[in-house]
């Protein structure tokens, strides 16, 4: 037998009028009792109202499917049907102004409407036990991971990873010395985490149930939380967020049209499978709203001007595409963007509102703090217009050799080609198993090191990132496939990016990406690093100014 113990957002009465409305009715009246635990030789008393009410739904009649496939291969008429019996069932608890709720058969259905999402995570991260994780679910905010997975691990410890939000948790228990005396050491074996606490028995009392409830609230209220468990909440749009997401969405737009450095671009999106790509300067954009308009250039400052010179306050109805392209793209799909609101943290996933926990933010800067092990800032690489106009030089005395394209990164990398004799891989897609990548820009044969190549701000890098990200994973797979650039090993996998960017550099002059506002970059840098790591080369991040 086991129940799940909710936290409810909302007060009793109207927690109530929510599960009347639904049609469970209450059975006996109010119960009036008095909870009592002990911790730490003293005893602290509640008096706590108690609620009961049920539903059951008409019996139904189905039809079993796979009995009916089978009765007919076999030529039988046999019964093949079943009755249905769903039967809903809440306990509310209610005390010093707290209401709890516990709930029985699928009761959980409505327990769970009103309930704080939180709860169940809040009370794990004060007892759950970090060495005896049996399972653990989680969605993951990265791209080289699909979107949830869960892991079973009866024998050792479930390792966190970067950019996951925990869902479910199975766990034993470790209570304090100074809690020997509640009842939850009945169940230190395992106990379920989600938005509930879920706990497993065999029988019980339920005046042990309503005690086990104090304890979960004294336990909340009277002791630190362990901040291992990241969690990030997707908020969904329905009339109870309806009032936030007006907020978030006020915030958004009045940032982008102050051109604030809270606000991004994204180069890329997924969408339905596909990628939109961040067009080239010369490539013409239109904003649409209501009508289309066509951008100067697609940065923030751009759109900014445009939805203040057109009057626009509604971000979400606002949509991004090329000229002569009738696919468009929810301008929020391509924003980055993190704002603290109301003592919480937010930012947007995909175009969609996210929440998350000080654990979440907690456990990726510890990760950037190691990243940041790795940055190099080096004064050699840095862009200047003479370096360029060198770079240009070479580039157009040699058209066979060199494209003659515009874009400053092209120049440039001819220019670190020629000074330290690297191999120029920029624009080169000679293999023909993956036509379309670009391995590297830049090939250091002394340092067996292949190196990406990214100028401007947090939006490029994530691309370079990705670029970076996509081919060590090819190659690692593919040993033989930089043979027809004659390269035969690698050591050493670099991303060297190239900035304006003051924020990124404390006042000593180093370098810090904990002061970049964008968790998309994070994530995805962390991501990069651990996999260049796992997969057995030395990683390294060059910084030079622009």
């Amino acid at each position: 037998m086991e129940f799940s113990i909710y936290k409810q957002s909302i007060s009793r009465d109207d927690f109530i009028a929510n599960i009347r409305e639904k049609g469970l009715h209450r059975i006996g009246e109010p119960r009036h009792y008095e909870s009592k635990i002990e911790v730490d030789g003293e005893e602290i008393i509640e008096e706590v109202t108690v609620d009961f009410f049920f539903k059951l739904e008409d019996d139904k009649v189905l039809e079993i499917d796979w009995a009916s496939y089978w009765n007919r291969f076999f030529e039988v008429s046999a019964d093949d049907s079943k009755t249905v019996e769903t039967a809903f069932g809440i306990i509310i608890i209610t005390f010093s102004d707290r209401v709890y709720s516990i709930s029985m058969g699928r009761g959980y259905i409505f327990a769970s409407k009103a309930a704080e999402v939180e709860f169940g995570f809040d009370i794990a991260e004060i007892i759950h036990d970090e060495e005896s994780v049996e399972v653990k679910s989680a969605r993951f905010f990265k791209k080289a991971k699909s979107r949830s997975l869960t892991q079973y691990n009866a024998s050792s410890f479930v390792t966190n990873e970067i950019g996951e939000s925990h869902e479910l948790l199975v766990s034993k228990i470790n209570l304090k010395d100074k809690y020997s005396n509640l009842l939850l050491y009945k169940y230190t074996e395992k106990m379920k985490f989600g938005s509930a606490v879920k706990i497993v028995v065999d029988n019980y009392q339920p005046e042990e149930v309503l005690d086990i409830v104090l304890e979960l609230n004294y336990l909340l209220n009277n002791e630190e939380k362990s901040g291992s468990l990241p969690r990030m909440q997707l908020i969904k749009a329905n009339e109870d967020h309806a009032p936030l997401i007006a907020d978030l969405n006020r915030n958004l737009i009045g940032d982008i049209k102050a051109n604030n450095s809270s606000v991004s671009l994204s180069y890329f999106v997924e969408e339905d499978g596909d990628v939109f790509v961040n067009p080239l300067a010369d490539s013409e954009i239109e904003l649409i709203y209501k009508k289309s308009y066509v951008l100067d250039k697609f940065t923030v400052a751009s759109i900014g001007e445009k939805l203040t010179e057109i009057g626009c306050e509604e971000i979400d109805k606002v949509s991004i595409r090329t000229i002569n392209d009738s696919n468009k793209i929810p301008l929020m799909k391509l924003v980055d963007y993190r704002i603290r609101l109301n003592s919480k943290e937010y930012c947007l996933y995909r175009g969609k509102w996210a929440t998350f926990n000080d654990s979440y933010i907690d456990y990726i800067e510890k990760e950037i703090a190691r990243v940041n092990e790795y940055i190099v800032l080096d004064e050699e690489y840095n862009i200047t217009n003479s370096r360029l106009e060198e770079g240009r030089r070479t580039q157009h005395s040699d058209t066979e050799k060199y494209d003659q394209v515009q874009y400053d990164e092209y120049p440039y990398n001819i220019y670190l080609e020629q000074k330290y004799n690297y191999q120029l891989l920029d624009r080169k897609k000679l293999n023909n198993r993956f036509p379309t990548v670009e391995f590297a820009d830049l090939y250091d044969k002394d340092e067996k090191e292949l190196i990406h190549v990214k100028i401007g701000s947090t939006a490029d890098f994530r691309y370079c990132i990705q670029q970076s990200l996509h081919s060590v994973e090819i190659f690692n797979s593919h040993d033989d496939v930089l043979q027809e650039y004659e390269i035969t090993d690698v050591k050493k996998i670099s991303i060297l990016l190239v900035t304006g960017l003051q924020r990124i550099f404390n006042s000593d002059g180093s370098v810090d990406f904990s002061n970049i506002n964008s968790i998309y970059f994070k994530i995805e840098l962390i991501e990069w690093f651990m996999k260049v790591i796992t997969l057995g080369y030395t990683p390294e991040i060059k910084i030079a100014k622009k």
